[in-house]
């Protein structure tokens, strides 16, 4: 991958030995130790990724990037390590969570091996989650939840979970200064077995959120870096409060101790996956993202808050869920298709109806035909009109100024029809009811755009894939790789401000006391 520079070399250095100060000089604090192992975790990642590349391509761990006029190999990367300090209280929750992290790695290292299937690897990041939620059963099994202001006329009655009951908040009688009143007293919600289950689905949409909004440089580490720049300053804005409990300021700590680790990997993973790439992330970075996002969302209770920083990936899966569930046709790979002529990033389309897409090409191959054959007959006739008149001056036919068959002349067509350069799926994978109606509700909503045929303009042929990178590229226009990926970066910041004011301002009409 090339030689650094000696300025780098020595930046690099200082950086290391800066590192390893703060690491000696606050050995007493945590999270500043934390904060030089993520510096030296960062540096390691970089460092390490030229260093290993050509272990990865001899084994054949690499790739061809086809968003590129120059179709350079470039290989898979490490698995990314981060070393890590905790208080030795937090030594159990530790392990689980590394423990569901390092599995999440190895079966996403295995799905870039093995290209398991999507059915199969679905509940994969739920197996991994086993460890971390048996440790949060021993050691808390805190399972209640707030009943929101709005839903609290609705849970009035009890609702058998299993063994365990729902509450709503009761009227008790209350004495204070000797005269009875009523007060409201607010009883968490208790929901059991079903809050593991809801556990497990946050770890299985964490994790494979990021890996279906990928597919062109930068993208996936991009998102995930601002997504973990904002838990963090989430975790910072509750260390800084001074309504924040021990409990509180003790989740948030463990959270900081996973995240600052993973954003010093990611910052020295992005500098070789940026745009142009010098190497492919593959899905082990993506389980390994989301994992790290779940565990932390997990074992710091704040998962509803870790969710608000989703909301482009949230976005993105009720946008493609019509061809995620096969109510429309999903083609392997949905990424935005490259325009070798522009060197632009184009939406990509999926075929609708096969047959008749066959049939227009057939169609306008026949009309091609047609007026070659047409303009060749014009072109003989004229000739020979022209060789037999004499020598007298050449006249200027004016009576006729159309095309064949008296239509207006066409615009130039090319030799052959242009090849679709579309994905596309077999004639029997086409929408059934329910997804005609998805697609007619998209493109209602101008989520998507669906190109009919010629002849009667009533028949769908094909349209783009329901993704947010298409999205972006069909209300933007066509745009290079590196502007789409940073697209996709403000997106996601700004959805993160949103989710802050969220969290912050509009919790107080959902919630009587926040924390």
């Amino acid at each position: 991958m090339g030689q650094i520079s000696a300025l780098t070399a020595w930046l690099i250095l200082a950086a290391e030995i800066g590192a390893v100060f703060i690491i000696l000089t606050t050995a007493h604090d945590p999270l500043t130790v934390n904060l030089g192992f993520s510096i030296l975790a960062g540096i390691t990642a970089w460092s390490a990724i030229p260093a290993l590349s050509e272990i990865f391509v001899k084994a054949g761990l690499k790739g061809m990037d086809l968003s590129k006029k120059s179709k350079q190999i470039i290989d898979g990367n490490p698995q990314e390590l981060a070393l890590l300090t905790f208080p030795n209280l937090k030594l159990a929750e530790l392990l689980s969570a590394l423990l569901s992290i390092q599995s999440m790695v190895f079966l996403g290292f295995a799905d870039d091996v093995l290209d398991i299937r999507w059915r199969f690897k679905m509940p994969l990041p739920a197996i991994a989650a086993i460890p971390l939620l048996m440790v949060y059963w021993v050691h808390s099994g805190v399972t209640f939840i707030v009943v929101p202001i709005p839903l609290r006329p609705f849970l009035g009655q009890l609702i058998d979970l299993g063994k365990q009951l729902i509450y709503k908040a009761h009227q008790l009688p209350v004495h204070e200064n000797n005269a009875s009143s009523h007060c409201l007293v607010e009883w968490p919600s208790e929901l059991g077995p079903l809050y593991y289950v809801y556990m497990s689905m946050v770890a299985i949409f964490c994790t494979h959120s990021i890996n279906i909004m990928a597919g062109i440089n930068g993208v996936e580490v991009g998102q995930s870096l601002v997504i973990a720049c904002s838990i963090a300053i989430n975790d910072i804005l509750f260390l800084q409060s001074d309504k924040s409990g021990a409990p509180a300021i003790e989740t948030h700590l463990f959270s900081l101790y996973f995240i600052l680790p993973f954003i010093g990997v990611s910052l020295g993973l992005l500098v070789h996956n940026w745009y142009p790439s010098k190497v492919f992330i593959g899905d082990t970075y993506c389980y390994f993202a989301g994992m790290t996002f779940a565990v932390v969302g997990i074992l710091a209770h704040y998962s509803k808050t870790l969710l608000l920083f989703f909301i482009p990936q949230i976005f993105n899966f009720l946008l493609s869920s019509p061809q995620l569930f096969r109510l429309v046709p999903c083609p392997r790979h949905r990424v935005p298709r490259y325009n070798r002529g522009t060197n632009l990033m184009e939406p990509s389309r999926v075929v609708l109806d096969q047959e008749a897409l066959d049939a227009e090409s057939f169609y306008v191959s026949s009309q091609h035909a047609s007026e070659q054959k047409l303009g060749l007959q014009r072109q003989n006739s004229l000739g020979k009109s022209a060789s037999s008149v004499s020598l007298s001056p050449p006249t200027i036919d004016t009576t006729d100024q159309s095309g064949p068959l008296g239509r207006p002349p066409s615009p130039s067509l090319p030799s052959a029809p242009r090849k679709l350069q579309y994905m596309t799926v077999p004639p029997s994978s086409q929408p059934n009811r329910l997804g005609w109606l998805c697609i007619k509700s998209f493109e209602a909503l101008r989520l998507t755009h669906v190109r009919y045929d010629v002849k009667t303009g009533q028949r769908p042929l094909e349209m783009t894939n329901l993704t947010i990178l298409n999205l972006i590229l069909l209300k933007a226009g066509p745009m290079s790789e590196r502007n789409l990926t940073i697209s996709v970066m403000i997106v996601q910041v700004v959805c993160s401000l949103i989710a802050f004011f969220i969290r912050y301002r509009l919790v107080y009409f959902v919630y009587d006391v926040v924390s």
